[in-house]
């Protein structure tokens, strides 16, 4: 009998009442005690166990009885929900995900952890500190603390599952869709026929009604990656000796699958520096006057067509003076270039590669990595990174991200031998200059614009393309973009227009070109660079 198909279910099944399972036990150890959320982890401990029996493995079945046997005793009153428990607890639920991984590859799961069974089997809180505390003396993590529990429930009928290459195909195909109508526009420009235009404009419509289903289906809750943010604060936090209240926000809010994959990890090393350089000991919190446990909350929110995430905690804070005293030491910056940064750059000076003020090198931190790989992926997804922080108040990480990044509204312009397309959402709005309106300001070509002087660079001196000499009288068409909280005005040779465009990822050597990230394909043929605006910037 082939099981191949079960084996799918079970995992799939398994995994929610796991990641239910983690959750609830993070939750618990921030509350001190909360009946509901205690018989919920029962439930979700005793429904593995009962799938288990039905595939025949032994190994999850006998661990998850034991998980049953400690918390039936929780449940009675019998022990009360100690941090030591919670330790074990989460141990175990690690210990059964690695055997859902092992009958995922089509292994029979093996409890790798070891002595785990002897341990759970064995297990009894001290009772000296079997007494409910007002507040855990043990590092506790909350992940939106309350009463109330949303309980998962089975998937309902009407929902499928859907292979992601499935709907990678579907984008793909909505975009050579949009593609082709711009052909079809320029057929029946070129044609003269005005029995094109009512077709034409049934068929924008329906590409955009497709585009926008296509999307939706790709679209996923921020929880997918964060289910395991609680739980790396909680695990780094106590191996440093520190106590961390983890806070999430807007879980609930979607997003486009690719992005998800591409944000994960960056946010891992944001909230381990957090952790790690941010948070500081109990005890020297309580030395500064603060409350000895810190906290770290993670906002999603979503702004029209931009995701932001923020990530703030109540930290030492950064010291500027000193990043550029290290910029200068590593040789990164000179002295007189680090005068000149204003707070924000010195900031950012944390994203150059291999930069780093520890003094040690551990296994959080201390080797220059981490940053500047959040900063790329930050901007090869068309997102904005920006950092502030107050010596011992805290920092804020925040990041300005597309919902989606695979069909975009772009401005085209002409530059040089190029065709230019800058994503609308980083365009404030396009210009005619003067020759004299652009004027000298500390070095740089400026111009005044509502009272502030803003630079002004020439995309093709930027592409490495030759710079028109003399521009005489003839206005001179520019585009005015905003990146990273500063303003920036970019001078091309000609503006075409607004379009949708899909956007196709560079191969190299072409995504070694600086200030481009990506390409498109118009109707008639002809290859669009999209414009990295930070990095030209």
């Amino acid at each position: 009998m082939d099981m191949s198909h079960y084996r799918e279910l079970f995992v799939s099944e398994a995994r929610g009442h796991l990641t239910a399972f983690n959750e609830l036990i993070l939750q618990l150890e921030g509350t001190g005690g909360d009946n509901a959320a205690i018989n919920e982890i029962f439930r979700h401990a005793h429904s593995i166990k009962g799938m288990a029996a039905t595939m025949g493995y032994d190994p999850i079945i006998s661990l998850a009885h034991l998980l049953e046997d400690q918390l039936s005793r929780v449940r009675s009153g019998e022990w009360l929900f100690v941090p030591a428990l919670a330790d074990l607890l989460l141990e175990s639920g690690d210990a059964l995900s690695g055997m859902v991984s092992q009958v995922e590859s089509g292994s029979e799961p093996i409890i790798e952890a070891t002595g785990l069974l002897e341990r759970l089997s064995l297990f009894s809180p001290d009772a000296k500190k079997c007494q409910t505390p007002e507040k855990p003396d043990a590092p506790c993590y909350l992940q939106n603390p309350s009463t109330e529990h949303n309980f998962r429930q089975s998937d309902s009928l009407k929902s499928i599952r859907i292979k992601t290459e499935t709907l990678d195909r579907l984008v793909n195909i909505t975009g050579e869709l949009i593609t082709n109508r711009y052909l079809l526009v320029d057929c029946a420009q070129r044609s003269g026929v005005a029995d094109f235009d009512d077709p034409i404009h049934q068929l924008t419509a329906l590409l955009r009604e497709l585009r926008d289903e296509v999307f939706e289906a790709r679209m996923l809750p921020f929880e997918i990656i964060a289910e395991k943010f609680p739980r790396l604060v909680r695990d780094l936090a106590h191996k440093q000796g520190k106590d961390v209240f983890f806070h999430l926000d807007g879980k609930d809010i979607e997003l486009d699958r690719s992005i998800l994959e591409e944000i994960a990890e960056p946010l891992v090393h944001i909230l381990r520096n957090a952790v790690d350089h941010g948070m500081e000991t109990p005890d020297e919190r309580m030395a500064a006057g603060k409350e000895q446990s810190g906290d770290i909350r993670l906002r999603v929110a979503r702004d029209k067509d931009h995701l932001e995430i923020v990530i703030e905690d109540d930290g030492r804070g950064m010291d500027p003076d000193r990043l550029k005293s290290k910029a200068v030491e590593k040789g990164v910056i000179s002295a007189g270039e680090a005068e000149a940064l204003t707070l924000q750059e010195s900031f950012m000076l944390v994203c150059t590669p291999g930069f780093s003020t520890s003094e040690t090198v551990s296994d959080v931190s201390g080797r220059g990595v981490g940053m500047d790989a959040v900063y790329t992926a930050v901007h090869s997804l068309g997102g904005e990174l920006t950092i502030q922080s107050e010596i011992g108040v805290g920092s804020r990480f925040k990041m300005r991200l597309p919902i989606t990044v695979s069909i975009i509204n772009s401005l085209l312009v002409k530059s040089g031998k190029f065709d230019i397309a800058f994503p609308v959402n980083s365009v404030k709005r396009t210009l005619e200059l003067k020759s004299a309106d652009i004027i000298e300001e500390h070095g740089r070509q400026t111009i005044l614009i509502d009272g502030s002087y803003i630079p002004v660079k020439s995309l093709n001196m930027l592409l490495g393309q030759a710079v028109q000499p003399d521009y005489g009288t003839a206005l001179i068409p520019a585009v005015l973009c905003e990146t990273g909280g500063s303003q920036i005005i970019f001078l091309v040779d000609r503006l075409c227009g607004q379009q949708e465009i899909f956007v196709r990822p560079l191969g190299i050597p072409l995504s070694r070109l600086r200030g481009i990230n990506s390409a498109t394909i118009t109707g008639d043929g002809r290859v669009v660079f999209i414009a990295d605006v930070a990095a030209l910037a």
